[in-house]
């Protein structure tokens, strides 16, 4: 009995493997062709922004801003060391695929910030079979010897990789709103990506050069209302890949990469009396099908964050803390096929 469970387990294991294989890597390209070209730069970078549904465009004041909008990397004041480690399905030790990313931003003289940054994600042993013998089913039906083995011929690996070096710029408008007001000072950031991806699966190659351009403006409605009671109010615009981006195979085949826009607003509000914050977020991207993402979060004491979300409908949760100069954060999202993990540290010496 033993040994007929065992080996009933270890085919379910083998099947759930190829299913998701499918799901990341196949189906999206048969179900839409032409369409998630280099989607792993979809997927999100940090588990503080994972932890919000990935509404983040707004905010973008850490290490992960390049990838949410390059602007933001403009509000980083010290240099900072980030990256992230995620399960793409499967257990945490033992995942299907793994998603991470690693960089460092560095403040220039002035208001200049540059940021170089490395994501990768990565699936290994996706097994290969050969093409079915016989015309149809159901000459493999009535001929045994046509039917497939069910052992893989052999195994092949994935890896896309994507280099951003990011530049931002920080501005500040004073406005006037007249004699009766005094003037109020805006920021509004800028920056931009240039990005070099790259992907191999199996024997084949594909590369391509990406461009990002991003803005934000950051309001004190503390100062143009005149009181303490409101926070800052912020907009994000990050619009990706304007050269619309086109990824060229060695097979002479090129998969082009839509123009992105993604939209965001969030608000900032200071709870004084328990020395804490609270962060309400909105994005909206317009690439493919487009998503819509809502998150929040509670800064306590701007030591421990607690955060939730809806990125796509399905839930999102995370937590971080903060001790001398490093911070650590850890997300949840859920997902039709598996829950995934994200795990995402940031140092600042």
């Amino acid at each position: 009995m033993n040994f007929f469970a065992e080996n009933s387990i270890s085919i379910i294991k083998k099947i759930r493997t190829v299913i998701l294989t499918v799901f990341m890597i196949v189906l999206p390209s048969v179900i839409f062709p032409g369409d998630y070209t280099a989607d792993f730069l979809n997927i999100g970078i940090g588990a503080r922004a994972a932890g919000m549904g990935s509404a983040f465009c707004s905010i973008s004041d850490d290490v992960s801003s390049f990838y949410w909008n390059p602007a933001g990397v403009a509000l980083l004041k010290k240099p900072v060391f980030g990256g992230m480690y995620g399960s793409q399905f499967g257990s945490f030790k033992n995942p299907l695929g793994t998603y991470h990313y690693l960089g460092f931003a560095l403040p220039l003289t002035g208001s200049g910030v540059i940021s170089v940054n490395w994501v990768r994600l990565s699936v290994n042993d996706i097994p290969v079979f050969s093409e079915l013998a016989g015309d149809d089913f159901w000459d493999r039906l009535r001929n045994r010897s046509l039917r497939p083995t069910g052992e893989a011929e052999g195994y092949i690996n994935d890896t896309e990789d994507a280099f951003f070096f990011s530049f931002a710029l920080m501005n500040k408008f004073s406005l006037d709103l007249g004699w009766e007001y005094h003037e109020v000072t805006v920021n509004i950031p800028v920056g931009i990506n240039i990005k070099w991806i790259q992907q191999s699966i199996g024997d084949h190659e594909a590369k391509c050069i990406g461009i990002d351009i991003g803005t934000m403006v950051q309001i004190p409605l503390n100062d143009f209302l005149q009181s303490e009671k409101f926070g800052t109010l912020n907009f994000g615009l990050n619009i990706q890949d304007i050269t619309e981006t086109s990824l060229k195979w060695d097979t002479e085949h090129a998969d082009p990469i839509p123009i992105n826009y993604r939209i965001g607003i969030s608000y900032l509000h200071e709870i004084k009396w328990v020395h804490s914050k609270i962060l309400i977020a909105y994005d909206h991207t317009t690439r493919w099908r487009g998503e819509k993402n809502v998150g929040i979060e509670l800064q306590c004491m701007n030591t421990i964050n607690v955060r939730s979300g809806l990125h796509e409908g399905k839930f999102t949760g995370g937590a971080g803390i903060k001790f001398w100069k490093i911070c650590i954060d850890y997300a949840f999202l859920s997902h039709d096929l598996d829950s995934l993990h994200r795990i995402s540290f940031s140092f600042t010496p």
